[in-house]
This record gives C-alpha cells, sequence and structure tokens, in this order.
C-alpha cells in the first residue's frame, strides 16, 4: 500500500508538502502544477487516505466525461478545454478515474461508467440527448442549463453577461449593434443559431428595437474563421455596425487581423467585446474587451455535482450558476 513517501517521492516534494495538500489546507503557498502533480501521483499509486469516508466508496470507479469535438478542436477553443481541465482535476483529487468520449465515440456502452458529465449542449443531437435521458446511471451537463430536462446542471450566466456589453455599448454612444457569431454546421440559419450567446442577444437587441439581421456575421469559433467572416462580410454591407459582440476571443483575434487588412480603427470605427477573456485577450492589438467565464471552476463544480448524484442518488436534480465578469480594454474604450 503505498504511504505519503511513496508520494511524495513521485511527486517531486516533501511528505509535510503532500499532507497538507491532500487534507486542503488553505495555508498552504503552492503553485496549481504542484497541487495536480500530488493528486496525479495519489490516482497513480491508487492512495486513497485522503479521501473523506463518503467519498472512499467510489474510489477507483470511471466517469465518462463527453465531449461534442474532437481533439484538435478542443485545443482550437480553450474555452472547452479549460472546463475539460477543471472535471478531470476535480475528480482526481475526490478519487474517480475518467475517461474521455471524444466525437464520434460509442454511446451505447455510457452505462458502464459510474455518472457521465456531458459538456456543452447545443451541439448533441435528439438521438443522443435520448440516450443520456435513459442511462440508469448519473448524468450532469456542463455549460448550459438541462435542468428542465431534469438533469443537474452547472453553467455560466451569459445572460446578463450579453445585456452588460449591449448596455455598455449604448451607454458610450454605439447604437449600431452587430454579432460575430458562432455556429459549426455547414449549413446554418443565421437567424436562429443555436449558440446561447446569440440567442441571448437576438431577443435583448430586439426589445431595444435595434437588431439587424445584416450585422449578424458567422464564424466557427477559430481565429480563422473570425477573420475570413469578416474578411468576406464586411465590404459587403452597405451600412456597417459601429460595435460587435464577439462569441469567443480566438474569432476576435482573426477579426482583429481582417479589420486592420480593410483599414477599419477599433475602437474608433468599430468596437468590440468578446467572451472567454483567454490570455490572448490581454495581450491582443488593441486589448480586447472581454467577459470572464470561470470555465475552470464550472468544470470542478460539476465534478462535485457529479459525486453528489453518486451520494444521493435520489436527491432532485437542482442546477449552478456561476457568475461572469466584463472586462473592459482597449477594443471598446475610445
Amino acid at each position: 500500500m503505498a504511504t505519503i513517501r511513496d508520494l511524495a517521492k513521485r511527486a517531486g516534494v516533501s511528505p509535510a508538502t503532500v499532507s497538507r495538500i491532500l487534507n486542503y489546507d488553505s495555508t498552504l503557498s503552492v503553485s496549481d502544477e504542484t497541487r495536480k502533480r500530488v493528486f496525479q501521483a495519489a490516482e497513480d499509486l491508487n492512495y486513497s487516505k485522503h479521501l473523506s469516508k463518503k467519498y472512499q466508496r467510489f474510489s477507483g470507479k470511471t466517469a465518462a466525461i463527453v465531449l461534442w469535438c474532437d481533439p484538435e478542436e478542443e485545443l482550437n477553443d480553450l474555452y472547452y478545454y479549460s472546463i475539460r481541465l477543471g472535471i478531470t482535476e476535480r475528480l482526481t483529487e475526490l478519487g474517480l478515474k475518467h475517461e474521455l468520449l471524444y466525437a464520434g465515440a460509442n454511446w451505447e456502452e455510457l452505462d458502464k461508467y459510474a455518472g457521465v458529465i456531458v459538456i456543452g449542449s447545443d451541439q448533441y443531437s435528439a438521438g443522443q440527448l435520448s440516450i443520456l435521458r435513459h442511462l440508469p446511471v448519473p448524468v450532469v451537463f456542463v455549460d448550459s442549463n438541462h435542468l428542465q430536462d431534469g438533469f443537474p446542471s452547472v453553467y455560466s450566466d451569459f445572460r446578463s453577461a450579453v445585456e452588460e456589453i449591449v448596455d455598455h455599448f449604448i451607454q458610450t454612444g454605439r447604437t449600431k449593434i452587430g454579432m460575430l457569431a458562432g455556429d459549426l454546421s455547414d449549413h446554418y440559419d443565421k437567424e436562429n443559431l443555436p449558440d446561447f450567446r446569440f440567442r441571448n442577444f437576438k431577443r435583448y437587441v430586439q426589445a431595444k428595437e435595434l437588431y439587424q439581421p445584416d450585422w449578424i456575421i458567422v464564424g466557427a469559433f477559430t481565429s480563422e474563421s473570425g477573420y475570413e467572416a469578416i474578411k468576406l462580410a464586411w465590404p459587403e454591407l452597405a451600412e456597417k455596425p459601429n460595435c460587435l459582440l464577439v462569441a469567443n476571443d480566438a474569432m476576435a483575434i482573426g477579426a482583429l487581423k481582417a479589420f486592420r487588412e480593410l483599414h477599419v480603427r477599433v475602437p474608433e470605427d468599430v468596437s468590440m467585446i468578446s467572451f472567454n477573456d483567454t490570455t490572448v485577450a490581454q495581450f491582443a492589438n488593441p486589448a480586447l474587451s472581454s467577459v470572464k467565464v470561470e470555465t475552470n471552476e464550472m468544470g470542478k463544480r460539476a465534478a462535485e455535482v457529479l459525486l453528489n448524484r453518486l451520494e444521493q442518488p435520489d436527491r432532485l436534480p437542482y442546477a449552478l450558476q456561476l457568475l461572469t465578469k466584463l472586462k473592459l480594454r482597449q477594443s471598446s474604450i475610445n
């Protein structure tokens, strides 16, 4: 049986540090990387003494993490990657193993897992959702609210975030409000995109009587698609918006490049605010205003909700909503 000293040797830290990390000592100042190494060592060596008694009976069981994309697409959009990391980190800390199921995976054997965490929502087919509804194991959604369908859910408050962005544009004298939205299908309906950011945007801007369908430009959530969408659509607009809400930072980076080539000034000619507040947003030129979404925390909370469902399978499903924060930078301030 592994000991604290075995874990310390494997993680490259002192036994005292291992003990304090496994006991969640809030006064200990160590890097996240060190904490990950210690918990990974505990998983590798099947060490479970650090788990409370209520979690020890789940130690060694495996949870499935379902993603709508393939590994390459996940890395292209760090939003989903960060959620997934939060899930795997917390599952490891709680003593559960995990298996990743990317696009194309066989869902017919999901019932062999202790539970399932599903990242995203709108990307899944009606048939896949039906499979999830009939599983005999707990299913938790993260990054979408499926409580009305009976699934525990962890998601962020995008509705308030979108409204705050639109209100900021209006307060700064920008009322020609457009959106660089995201969609992954080859044949989309620009007026009925499934992306929750678009749905909230359309509803709120219509209520303000400022909605213009021509000012909805669609990309595929990548920098390349943001660049191509703006480069193609912008010159064709007879009247152009003077501000854009962008679905994510990656597309915003591509849009900035396209605007430079089109000699459109940001923020003087068009103000921009995006989502996710990744590192690239802060170091873009100009620095991107962006909504901070606690993606990693969403993942961790989803893992905890799954454990709660395993402990109390008869408990009524519930939803957790995490707040967001708008960080204003040069792209929307002039």
